[in-house]
């Protein structure tokens, strides 16, 4: 038995978990190793596995040390995204690391599609067994499974890099207030006022911003000891870019849009909620509030928010462009 069957013999424990659909092992690289479950074409497999690596490399990006699972929640299903290290004890890691088999703890993840109602604690929890017996056949099948793409030392970085011609690398920092965005000062007041009040119910709050469109952030509010620690700007672009790219897989996958997103990590919480052309973006600990209260609080003030953004879209589409506004009463011959 070669080592893919021995895989799908693990994954096929998970598909018969209840509620449980289909699980494909990929590399980071959106290389697809092993599937079971419902059908997919070749193209799908291959689009599924690029978008699903696209989110994990972002999860990874956002949270390097950490990161537990991505949920990615929509009416018809709910798409899990974990490291295949993370359940592991730290000796298995080392014994992989020293036969060659993984340079890199996050080299590979399982993406999981389960049904709507199915119990997420209790999916992990079984999962986590399954994803140990991957990597302890992995361990004892002797044989390599490197990626399949180019490996780069600094050397050969710099080699490669010596037949560009490369600009230096100035910092530049560009900051947007609501005004810049065209939103009335009311509607701006509004909409800080919502997220204070969110700030002070949820306890152990680190951050929270309203996104828009591309990554803008319209309003935020963070801890004070945290302002001159994060960059909440290059956060807004990557967590947007994760819920667009969410967007696109569970659409390959099922057909639906991503709602809401989770991603759990060793001492945090960051919950990524959908809204009319934006999104709500927040991050707490895990200490003080369970995540199941937590998943209570948001929803009231989503629907706050929501009335407002329904506002700003009025506004927005009151507002036509006028070149007369502009260059004046200028007539053109």
């Amino acid at each position: 038995m070669n080592l893919k069957e021995k895989i799908r013999i693990h994954l096929d424990q998970i598909k018969q978990l209840k509620g449980v659909e289909n699980a494909v092992l990929t590399q980071r690289d959106g290389n697809p190793i092993q599937s079971t479950g419902v059908w997919l074409t070749k193209n799908e497999i291959f689009n599924v596995c690029s978008a699903a690596s696209a989110i994990y490399n972002i999860g990874i990006n956002l949270y390097p040390k950490d990161l537990k699972y991505i949920l990615i929640e929509g009416k018809k299903a709910k798409i899990l995204i974990a490291p295949l290290s993370t359940p592991i004890h730290e000796s298995l890691n080392r014994i992989l690391e020293q036969q060659g088999i993984i340079e890199d703890h996050n080299e590979f993840f399982i993406a999981i599609t389960a049904q709507p109602y199915v119990n997420l604690g209790g999916i992990f929890l079984q999962t986590n067994e399954c994803l140990k017996k991957i990597k302890t056949t992995l361990i004892t099948s002797g044989e390599s499974f490197k990626p399949p793409l180019i490996e780069f030392n600094n050397e050969k970085i710099n080699e490669v890099l010596d037949n560009f011609y490369l600009k230096e690398e100035n910092e530049r920092k560009t900051y947007l207030s609501s005004s810049s965005l065209n939103i009335s000062e009311e509607l701006s007041w509004e909409l800080n006022k919502i997220l204070n009040n969110f700030t002070l119910t949820i306890i152990d709050l680190k951050y929270t911003f309203l996104c828009l469109d591309g990554g803008f952030i319209l309003s935020k509010k963070l801890k004070n000891s945290l302002e001159n620690n994060i960059n909440i700007d290059n956060i807004a672009a990557m967590t947007y870019s994760l819920f667009e790219t969410a967007n696109r897989c569970a659409w390959l996958l099922k057909k639906m849009t991503a709602e809401n997103i989770l991603i759990d990590c060793g001492n945090t919480f960051q919950t990524i909620n959908g809204l009319s052309n934006a999104i709500l973006c927040s991050e707490m600990g895990k200490s003080k509030q369970k995540l199941g209260l937590i998943r209570l609080i948001i929803p009231q003030f989503l629907g706050k928010i929501e009335r407002i953004m329904k506002r700003v879209n009025q506004e927005q589409k009151g507002k036509s462009f006028d070149i007369k506004s502009l260059l004046g009463e200028l007539l053109i011959k």
